[in-house]
């Protein structure tokens, strides 16, 4: 199935959570995740070498665009962009859900349905890239392309703490 879906996301917080329902199920409305579960390295590396509410840093916050695509994009092409990730999800229920860090803060179950894609339940390699824009301010109408690609096992990744932009500049 060919994904080409645009999101635009504002967020306050400085990155991006990605996750299926079931990885959050255990979250109470109105809970503080953010500073309880999901503020140290360790823990948040944790979600991410998992699968469960895998996350990237932004460095700032700001207005995003989204480009979601499937497969993986050429390697030739991720050469010319400033930041590159890759990451793993588990997806279950057939929806993936994109939001603002800081939505962790004060949890809500309820995401916009714009917020969201549909995926075959599975595993997948997430490959994230973007460059500054032209403004060379981060956060004012950036780009970021993310495509998944289905594998039949979780993908090796190993973060020890915030997949970040920061880290690859």
């Amino acid at each position: 199935m060919e994904l080409k879906k645009d999101i635009l996301i504002e967020i306050d917080g400085l990155g991006i959570i990605i996750y299926s329902p079931h990885a959050v199920s255990f979250i109470q409305e109105d809970e503080d995740y953010l500073t309880s579960k999901y503020l140290t390295a360790e823990q948040v590396a944790d979600h991410v070498n998992n699968g469960t509410i895998v996350s990237f840093g932004t460095g700032s916050p700001g207005n995003y665009l989204l480009k979601i695509r499937s497969g993986y994009p050429n390697e030739n092409l991720l050469d010319s962009f400033d930041f590159v990730l890759r990451l793993g999800i588990q997806v279950s229920g057939e929806i993936i859900f994109f939001r603002d860090l800081y939505d962790l803060m004060e949890w809500t179950s309820h995401c916009p349905s714009t917020q969201s894609i549909h995926l075959e339940n599975g595993y997948y390699h997430i490959t994230v890239f973007s460059n500054l824009p032209k403004s060379g301010i981060r956060g004012e109408n950036q780009e970021i392309y993310v495509y998944f690609n289905k594998l039949r096992c979780f993908p090796k990744i190993k973060y020890y703490g915030v997949p970040t932009f920061e880290q690859l500049t």
